[in-house]
């Protein structure tokens, strides 16, 4: 590119400028940049460089922020790679793309992951009986004592549930079809207990609420505090004897029940209504992705992304007459929520 005479006259005059104020300068230049043009260019980022680009100068950390949200939900889910060999000390992240994000281990220890919540992956050792909580966007980590009776430790599973009440962050661990739930104040060693009336399928939190579904599609609402409480829920139209593996997936503040095995079967609770919705006729809509591990699931507006029919063979894909949009991965990682971590490590 040729210099114009005003791009050499800058440069000579920044030449004689301190390396600090050369510093605020270039800032100055970048900050000046059109917010239009900024939010197209931070967009097009990864994640990782999504951080690198709000840490850049102040305007550009409160565009990040106010966009934060539009940026996450349109980033596809990465899948997570974690080695059982004990002297491997880190596990991967891989997007679409095929590029990896690599972070260490808290310690080689943790190699079963229990459950991925709030950007948080919820490692569980077997030797130590406790557990390490890794957010590999913010490289964040908390470290839980356990020390209660616990089931067979492949059927524990995890989640981060923020408590209005308290104003505190709860980990919850439930025993996936056991009807025992454990929770603690994170970052305290403090555990309480309660049971369910049925077995539990799967768990689940929205706006600071925790849900549990069971067989029939019996739904509860677990209380935690101030004293823990199991209360079933009457939903009207239950499809009673449709799910043979139900989970929860939420998408922003709605709640959904799919089918872990059967990619057509999918309903919304409403719970202002209190009643069951089928989604059947609109499921074209939407990517949903099955963690084989009988970790969480989800899924996401198919019109946020690019074509998602290109990345058959890099994951097992599942369609039907070219609709449905069904992908497998040994865990999947979602990004909402991944960088709200100020509760948690307060």
């Amino acid at each position: 590119m040729v210099k114009t005479r005003s791009m050499t006259r800058v440069q000579n005059h920044d030449d004689t400028l301190a390396p600090s104020k050369k510093r605020i300068k270039t800032c100055d230049l970048w900050s000046d940049l059109n917010h239009d043009v900024l939010i197209l260019v931070m967009m097009q980022l990864g994640v990782v460089d999504f951080l690198a680009f709000s840490r850049v100068c102040k305007s550009w950390r409160s565009l990040a922020l106010s966009n934060k949200n539009k940026f996450i939900v349109s980033r596809p889910p990465m899948t997570i790679s974690i080695s059982t060999d004990p002297n491997v000390k880190e596990f991967y992240l891989k997007d679409f793309e095929g590029r990896e994000l690599k972070t260490l281990l808290p310690h080689p220890d943790y190699k079963t992951c229990i459950g991925v919540s709030c950007g948080y992956l919820i490692l569980f050792s077997e030797k130590r009986k406790d557990f390490w909580l890794v957010n590999p966007i913010t490289r964040h980590d908390l470290h839980v004592p356990f020390r209660d009776a616990y089931p067979d430790p492949h059927s524990l599973r995890g989640i981060l549930v923020f408590s209005p009440i308290i104003s505190r962050w709860v980990f919850v661990v439930f025993g996936q079809y056991s009807r025992n739930i454990w929770f603690c104040i994170a970052g305290k060693q403090e555990w309480n207990h309660i049971s369910t009336p049925f077995y539990i399928n799967d768990l689940h939190a929205l706006k600071g609420k925790v849900y549990t579904i069971h067989n029939d599609s019996c739904l509860c609402e677990v209380r935690l505090y101030p004293t823990p409480k199991v209360t079933i829920l009457e939903i009207k139209n239950s499809p009673k004897g449709y799910f043979d593996f139900p989970v929860f997936v939420s998408l922003g503040e709605n709640l959904y029940v799919i089918d872990r095995l059967l990619d057509k079967k999918i309903q919304e609770i409403n719970l202002s209504k209190m009643e069951w919705v089928s989604l059947e006729k609109t499921v074209e809509e939407y990517a949903i992705f099955i963690s084989k591990d009988m970790l969480p699931a989800g899924f996401v507006g198919i019109e946020q992304w690019f074509d998602l029919h290109s990345q058959c063979g890099k994951f097992y894909f599942s369609a039907e007459s070219g609709k449905n949009k069904l992908f497998f991965a040994k865990m999947w990682y979602f990004f909402h929520d991944c960088l709200n971590v100020s509760f948690l490590h307060q």
